[in-house]
C-alpha cells in the first residue's frame, strides 16, 4: 500500500483546528489529537491484545510510551519522534502549571516551540527555493514567509496539523515505515510554495495546485 503525500495547505489562511481555544486548551487538545492518531496507528497494525496494551494500565496506554515504541519499531522517523515529544512536553507544561498567565509566549514554552522541526523544515525549504536564480521573490517577501511561523503558537499548530496528517496516512499493512520521511515531504511542500497577494494587500504563501486537477 503506497502512502499519499502530505497535502498542501494555504499558509495565508491556515489558523489551525483550535483557533478559538485558549493557549492552554490548544496545547492540551493538540497533544490529545496526536495521541489519538498514534493510538489509531497501533490499532491498525497490532494483531492481538490491542485492548490490553492500549487501555488502562497497558504498556501502550500513555502518549510517551506510544511515541517511544513507534520509534523503536521504525514506524516513525526521528524528526516525527522529536516533534511528538516536544508537543507532549508543551502539553505537560500547560497541564501541570496553574499560572493563569501561562501562554505560548512564556519563555520556556516559546523556546520549545522554536525547536519544532516541522515548521523549520517548511521555512528552510522555502528559503532555499527562493534563493534559486529563477525565483523573483524579494527579500521582504522571503522574510514574510518566515514570519508566518514566528509566533510560537503558529509553529505549534502547524506542527500538530502536519503530524496528524502524517500519522493518519501511515498504512496499516506494513510493520516498518519505508516511505519518504516527513522531512523529505515537507521540504518538497515548502519548495513549491509561491507568493499570493490578497485584495487587501496581505502577503501569503500558497502552494500551487497540482497539474491536471
Amino acid at each position: 500500500m503506497s502512502r499519499k503525500p502530505i497535502p498542501s495547505f494555504d499558509l495565508n489562511t491556515f489558523s489551525g483546528p483550535f483557533r478559538a481555544e485558549s493557549d492552554r486548551a490548544c496545547a492540551v487538545l493538540g497533544a490529545a489529537l496526536l495521541d489519538a492518531r498514534l493510538e489509531s496507528l497501533y490499532d491498525r497494525r497490532l494483531r492481538d491484545c490491542k485492548q490490553e496494551l492500549l487501555s488502562g494500565n497497558g504498556s501502550l496506554s500513555t502518549f510517551s510510551a506510544r511515541i517511544r515504541i513507534a520509534r523503536a519499531l521504525a514506524w516513525i522517523s526521528e524528526d516525527v519522534r522529536y516533534d511528538l515529544d516536544k508537543v507532549r512536553e508543551i502539553r505537560n507544561e500547560f497541564a501541570h502549571n496553574f499560572d493563569h498567565e501561562l501562554s505560548f509566549l512564556t519563555q520556556s514554552i516559546a523556546d520549545k516551540c522554536r525547536t519544532l522541526r516541522v515548521a523549520q523544515v517548511l521555512i528552510d525549504a522555502n528559503e532555499h527555493a527562493a534563493s534559486t536564480p529563477h525565483c523573483n521573490l524579494s527579500a521582504t517577501m522571503i522574510r514574510t514567509i518566515g514570519s508566518m511561523f514566528e509566533p510560537p503558537r503558529q509553529r505549534f499548530e502547524v506542527t500538530v496539523e502536519m503530524l496528524a496528517q502524517h500519522l493518519d496516512e501511515l498504512p496499516g499493512d506494513s510493520f516498518e515505515y519505508d516511505g519518504p520521511n516527513l522531512r523529505e515531504e515537507l521540504w518538497a511542500l515548502g519548495s513549491r510554495v509561491d507568493i499570493k497577494i490578497s485584495a487587501t494587500g496581505t502577503v501569503g504563501a500558497v502552494p500551487p495546485k497540482a497539474e491536471g486537477r
